[in-house]
């Protein structure tokens, strides 16, 4: 269940678009001291915000576009208002503060208000809010892989120059060449941890992520060690 934050003033069409989004958690405010108050505090997937709200100053939503831009630049948002907006100001919205999609609402006779484009813009916020999770995982499982494998790579440099050091004591050299090995193995095997936890932040669900991400921090670190 995804969460989607809704700043709008018309409790009727809030109303609409909470049936039309049935199966998501919608946070309905009408204020916009209310939804900077949520985006602070909540963890929400998208958010849907009414510019011209009719106990505030003319297009305060603009506030709250603002706020996002500073504090939640990642969070995907759309603009929902019921009126047709010109051409210069559809592009500033889109452009200078980040907005997916603008939608219109539909008219008051209209059945579900016309809920149909925002049921639409909601998912594709979702889609790329969802392809946004997931590299942002992949991002952070190949650091994870990448720092073990330079952690290992710095001992295997230490041995080599420790193997110079003792030169033709055999004993020292067969005790060299097996820890040498044995860095291999463990390279080879976080390799392979990670091909397969890369995978799995393709595929699993999103909701999974942070459960793999943590589990290859651990497999890595029992690995590695802390030395």
């Amino acid at each position: 269940m995804s969460s989607i934050l809704l700043l709008e003033d018309n409790g009727h069409f809030a109303r609409a678009v909470r049936r039309a989004l049935t199966g998501h958690q919608v946070i309905h405010v009408r204020t916009v001291q209310d939804a900077m108050n949520e985006l602070s505090v909540g963890s929400f997937d998208c958010a849907l915000i009414d510019l011209n709200l009719t106990d505030e100053d003319d297009y305060s939503g603009y506030e709250v576009l603002t706020f996002l831009l500073q504090n939640r630049p990642e969070l995907p948002r759309a603009v929902v208002t019921g009126s047709r907006l010109k051409g210069s100001i559809y592009k500033n919205i889109l452009l200078r503060y980040g907005v997916a999609d603008v939608v219109i609402k539909g008219d008051v006779e209209r059945r579900g208000y016309g809920t149909t484009d925002i049921v639409e813009t909601v998912e594709a916020l979702l889609a790329g809010a969802e392809t946004k999770r997931r590299e942002a995982a992949q991002t952070e499982v190949r650091e994870v892989w990448g720092s073990a494998k330079e952690r290992l790579n710095e001992r295997l440099v230490t041995l080599q120059q420790f193997a110079e050091q003792v030169g033709g004591r055999l004993f020292k050299r067969d005790a060299t060449a097996r820890r040498r090995a044995s860095i291999l193995a463990d390279i080879a095997k976080i390799d392979d941890l990670a091909d397969s936890t890369l995978t799995l932040c393709r595929d699993e669900p999103v909701s999974t992520l942070m459960e793999q991400i943590n589990k290859f921090r651990r497999q890595v670190k029992e690995i590695v060690g802390d030395a």
